[in-house]
């Protein structure tokens, strides 16, 4: 069992990925933007639409009632999707006038050519609307942010980027779907979703049909397409869904799954999940994605496209459990393939945190036993070769990911090997010693010793271990069952090497075949 957690704001969504090239500006007469201050909204905050109009690619006809009418509909898929799943309608803001007809459409004279404003030039893009932004601030309404340019027939960007999106304008009118699905799965993206596939019972429903976050973009308008429950409980806490709220959004989170129990019922035909978090930001939701890993396709950003989600509500404060039935995932996922389970917590600010769990099927029948480590409320970090101040050595038992202890680089700075030593405050038996790396797998360690003791005196060296170079937990195995109270992880390299002395480390456990 792996295991991996991810504090998120915003969840990453990115369809290209090539280095910038050089640009020329050209000089060219520009319109000048005009500030519209007719429009209203019964939302604080709003999402933000905007006209990107390049030098050599004039806007399409009738942009602002086309786009309004796509919009408008969009918007009412969203709001009547949220009341499906028990939120009432309630869909993201935009600001309109003329009864409702038109919306808000920000036109910002672009400095480039369209060939500069590509995939590959996504942030450059951003930096020029931001910047349109910072010169006219009445006019940004929120966090979120479409980005529509006129087709250029070239690379136009096409895809959700944090909490942008972009879609080309290939002139089409609101009444003709053309790419309509691919702005209504874009902008999920945009709006903080990640891909997943609808459950097999939900695929010939007409209340139910394609999920938007999986293949979606193909089917909606034509064929019944919908938001999963998990998709709706992260819009539910989405900034820009809100009428009015005290809330600051997409503030920092401190949060974490606190013990995670996870077995395969036969009798159920069903994975039970449980368990408990902590969570300094109220959570409203738990969500649940089974992610399988299939034809090798890999982890991350767009290998989910497969991932089938459910959703629970949190049980007092702090817990949670839910039943994921075997047979709403297709046969073809579950053959012999590794996968993950990852838990997602869906807090008030419209932060998500998750944590991942891999584990594998064979034959079609999930193989997974997750249990919580032992409890380390008793442990103490009771030596460290050196830490710095807000990154100290007790952070690596305080069951937090997000957390992590960093030798000390302030001058003097630490070099290397440092050391931790740790007191379970009693005996027990592990296998071998499990450790996670810095979350956004940063100054990894690399070669480390480690050394068991029952007194804290007389140390015995169970070998030296290659750290692997990810974020998932990883296990530093023995060469049998240890009895100890006490253990030393010495490290001795690191990943980077231009800086060889600075090393992190989040989290240090024990285990048990």
């Amino acid at each position: 069992m792996k295991k991996t957690f991810l504090w998120l704001c915003l969840p990453l969504f990115f369809a290209a990925c090539t280095k910038n090239v050089p640009v020329e500006i050209v000089e060219t007469s520009t319109p000048v933007a005009v500030v519209d201050t007719g429009f209203t909204s019964d939302h604080t905050y709003n999402l933000n639409v905007v006209y990107f109009v390049p030098t050599d690619n004039p806007a399409k006809p009738e942009y602002e009632r086309r786009l309004s009418e796509i919009l408008l509909k969009l918007a009412k898929f969203y709001g009547d999707q949220m009341q499906a799943n028990g939120y009432g309608f309630k869909t993201f803001g935009l600001l309109t006038k003329l009864n409702k007809t038109r919306i808000k459409i920000v036109t910002i004279p672009a400095k480039l050519t369209a060939d500069k404003y590509t995939n590959a030039n996504l942030t450059g893009i951003i930096t020029e609307v931001e910047g349109y932004f910072t010169a006219h601030p009445g006019e940004k309404s929120g966090e979120h942010t479409l980005i529509i340019s006129p087709d250029n027939k070239i690379d136009n960007p096409y895809v959700g980027y944090g909490k942008y999106c972009f879609w080309p304008d290939k002139g089409e009118d609101g009444v003709v779907l053309g790419g309509q699905g691919g702005l209504a799965h874009e902008l999920g993206h945009g709006l903080n979703l990640p891909h997943n596939r609808q459950r097999e019972s939900r695929i010939n429903d007409p209340n139910y049909g394609t999920s938007l976050m999986g293949s979606g973009n193909g089917t909606y308008g034509k064929s019944p397409t919908f938001l999963t429950e998990a998709d709706c409980a992260i819009l539910n806490t989405n900034q820009i869904f809100q009428k009015q709220s005290p809330i600051t959004y997409y503030g920092a989170v401190t949060a974490g799954i606190k013990r995670m129990y996870a077995s395969y019922s036969a009798t159920k035909g069903a994975i039970i999940a449980s368990g408990r978090f902590t969570s300094n930001v109220a959570v409203t939701n738990v969500t649940y994605y089974l992610d399988p890993n299939y034809n090798n396709e890999g982890v991350g950003v767009n290998k989910d496209y497969n991932a089938v989600t459910w959703r629970s509500d949190v049980i007092g404060t702090d817990s949670f459990y839910v039943e994921l039935p075997m047979t709403e995932m297709n046969n073809t996922y579950k053959a012999n393939n590794p996968a993950e389970l990852k838990v997602k917590l869906i807090h008030e600010n419209g932060v998500v945190t998750n944590t991942t769990y891999d584990f594998n099927f064979l034959n079609n029948l999930p193989v997974i036993n997750i249990t919580p480590g032992p409890d380390k409320s008793a442990w103490r970090v009771i030596n460290v070769s050196s830490e710095e101040a807000t990154y100290e050595g007790l952070k690596v038992i305080d069951d937090n990911l997000s957390t992590f202890w960093f030798a000390k680089f302030s001058q003097p700075a630490a070099i290397l090997p440092h050391y931790l030593i740790i007191d379970m405050n009693k005996q027990l038996q592990a296998d071998g010693l499990t450790i996670n790396q810095r979350q956004d797998v940063y100054r990894m360690v690399k070669n480390v010793e480690v050394l068991i003791s029952t007194d804290n005196i007389n140390w015995e060296s169970t070998g030296n271990y290659v750290v692997p170079n990810v974020k998932t937990a990883s296990k530093l195995a023995f060469d049998s069952t240890k009895t100890f109270r006490y253990f030393k992880v010495l490290v001795k390299s690191n990943y980077d090497t231009a800086e060889p002395n600075k090393s992190c480390i989040a989290e240090l456990g024990i285990y048990k075949n």
